[in-house]
């Protein structure tokens, strides 16, 4: 099991998103059905952006809309029929196969965030020209085309940031390291409810867990990776505040899964890359369930550079990275840990990306565990010796030289 996603607690406006069907028009709502469902059910399984025509659904990078295979063995159909027929729309990527229940969604306020959307919108039309310039609404079909859009885009850059394509990936086999999709054999695996009643419908049936907000799983029979979340468990987010969230969950799905989900990668490493792809997105949120003892004015918890500048200013205010390469429990980490390990990897990637993704591969390279996990001490182990070869950085050095760094340029913004 992968370890579960924590939720932010800042405050913000809440999004509505729905669950979908097919046409309300052509059949009755579903019984169950809320006024949460409406605008899926309302536009209707048929992508009113492509109208399923195959040179536009290539053009936009869509290779099938459900029903299709899902995870362990299980279809999108066995889901529709456990959830409730034409309340969630799916649709098949190159790397990943998405269903997402959101509803329609009105633009943010801020200028910066309308910004941001409008030039993913702009990136989204030259391949859908049907959608508006600046659609009133942004319906289910296109946030599920939105998220497509962002999910390949990231992993695009973390192909890069490891220096890797689709060709260093070619074998078609049924187990770790030997599928196509970063060794992995099947597609990674998102589902975007809105409600969390549908999220533990899910979870317990086809997971056997209980958990109705934000989880990563591992479906094991498949060997695929999914990443869940629902919008109404997120209290308060608006929508850059989701699309944050989903980039930080898939990141680590992507991490974990690259050359076989074997083992985890150091907490701190893995938590920061995460924090460094999902903090490209203009949020307010933060991906941190601050903890009891941790101070952190509300309007502030998102300014990552300011809080660890301070915190990088004064000798012990900081963590030292000898402790934080034992970090092993994720629930011991809270807003200081979370935004220090971002600063860490941000300094890194600073200095020498090539080098950072040669980091990360060397540390997925281990031979698979036979009989006992690999142990977390082995590789924290490997990646102190990494940071020595490649960055000449000991634990001294890294301390030093970060500090420097993060009070040079986090001090401009």
């Amino acid at each position: 099991m992968l370890r579960t996603l924590p939720l932010p607690l800042l405050r913000l406006f809440c999004l509505a998103v729905l669950l979908a069907g097919s046409r309300a028009q052509e059949k009755p709502p579903e019984p169950g059905t809320t006024k949460e469902d409406e605008d899926v059910l309302k536009i209707g399984l048929k992508d009113p952006y492509t109208g399923s025509d195959p040179a536009v659904m290539a053009a936009a990078g869509v290779v099938a809309y459900g029903p299709f295979p899902w995870a362990d063995f299980k279809t999108t159909a066995n889901i529709d029929t456990v959830l409730g027929e034409r309340r969630i729309l799916w649709m098949e990527t190159a790397h990943y196969k998405i269903g997402l229940s959101l509803k329609s969604v009105s633009w943010p306020e801020d200028q910066q965030k309308r910004k941001a959307l409008q030039e993913e919108l702009k990136q989204l039309r030259k391949k859908l020209p049907k959608i508006a310039e600046r659609p009133k609404k942004l319906d289910p079909w296109i946030r599920l085309h939105l998220y497509a859009q962002r999910l390949e885009n990231l992993y695009l850059d973390f192909q890069k940031l490891i220096s890797v394509t689709d060709a260093d990936f070619p074998a078609k086999g049924k187990a770790p390291r030997e599928g196509a999709f970063l060794g992995m054999p099947e597609k990674f695996l998102v589902l975007l409810f809105q409600k969390k009643s549908d999220m533990a419908r899910y979870m317990d049936r086809f997971c056997g867990q209980k958990q109705d907000r934000s989880m990563r799983w591992y479906h094991d029979k498949t060997h695929q990776m999914l990443a869940a979340c629902a919008a109404e468990g997120l209290e308060g987010f608006d929508e850059a505040g989701l699309h944050g969230h989903v980039i930080y969950a898939v990141s680590h799905n992507l991490c974990d899964g690259y050359n076989g989900y074997y083992y985890h990668l150091p907490l701190w490493l893995e938590e920061g890359l995460a924090h460094w792809f999902s903090r490209k997105v203009s949020s307010d949120f933060v991906n941190v369930e601050i903890l009891d003892t941790e101070a952190v004015a509300e309007d502030k918890q998102a300014d990552w550079p300011l809080k660890v500048w301070k915190r990088a200013r004064h000798e012990g205010a900081y963590f030292p990275f000898e402790k934080m390469a034992a970090w092993t429990k994720f629930e011991d980490m809270g807003y200081l840990a979370h935004s220090q390990s971002w600063s860490r990897v941000d300094y890194l990637l600073s200095v020498d990306r090539e080098k950072f993704g040669l980091m990360v591969k060397k540390l997925k390279a281990l031979a698979p565990p036979v009989g006992t996990p690999t142990p977390l001490a082995e590789i924290a182990t490997l990646a102190q010796k990494l940071l020595v070869e490649l960055f000449e950085l000991d634990g001294a050095t890294f301390d030093e030289k970060w500090r420097a760094w993060v009070l040079k340029t986090y001090a401009k913004k």
